[in-house]
């Protein structure tokens, strides 16, 4: 009789705790710990990924502008007035030391990386942005290999960042 007592505290205590699975935010460390599918955005050129139709309507490319490639993972796009976005597709190397993985690597800027980082989940996945008086970084886990990197110069910076990366998201292929 004992024993069975001891049982019904036990699943009581998982039902009024919780399940206790639940990892916190920034002790995640894999795109699986998020309620998304891992994406990979490198099999698309980021030129391809922004194309220059929503480059135009975010306001980072003037009517007839096209973005430049910078290399074969890096895209610009300006306006040539006063907006400007670089984005950039990361691919982690699991053999490189210095290499940090994409979930981690976004989660320890969000939440260690100072004052002028914040948090940001963009169509739920994970990243941050650091924000400077005219323009504002952002980076963001696709999945446990890639990320995107979003660098803007423009008004409202951040914002136009997210917009930036949502567009990307939308254009990345699941893994």
């Amino acid at each position: 009789m004992r024993g069975w007592r001891w049982a019904a505290v036990a699943v009581t205590a998982m039902l009024v705790g919780g399940c206790g699975g639940e990892v916190d935010l920034a002790d995640r460390d894999s795109i699986d710990q998020f309620d998304v599918p891992p994406l990979d955005p490198s099999v698309r050129h980021p030129c391809d990924l922004l194309t220059d139709e929503t480059a135009i309507e975010l306001g980072l490319l003037a009517e007839g502008g096209s973005g430049s490639p910078q290399s074969d993972d890096n895209c610009f796009f300006t306006d040539a007035v006063d907006s400007s976005v670089d984005v950039r597709v990361e691919t982690h190397d699991p053999d490189a030391e210095e290499d940090e993985p994409p979930v981690p690597r976004a989660l320890s800027a969000a939440f260690e990386g100072g004052e002028a980082y914040e948090y940001v989940a963009v169509e739920g996945y994970p990243g941050y942005t650091e924000a400077f008086p005219d323009s504002c970084n952002l980076g963001l886990a696709t999945s446990d290999e890639h990320s995107l990197f979003v660098q803007v110069s423009a008004d409202d910076a951040c914002e136009t960042a997210i917009q930036t990366a949502r567009s990307l998201i939308t254009a990345s292929p699941e893994l």
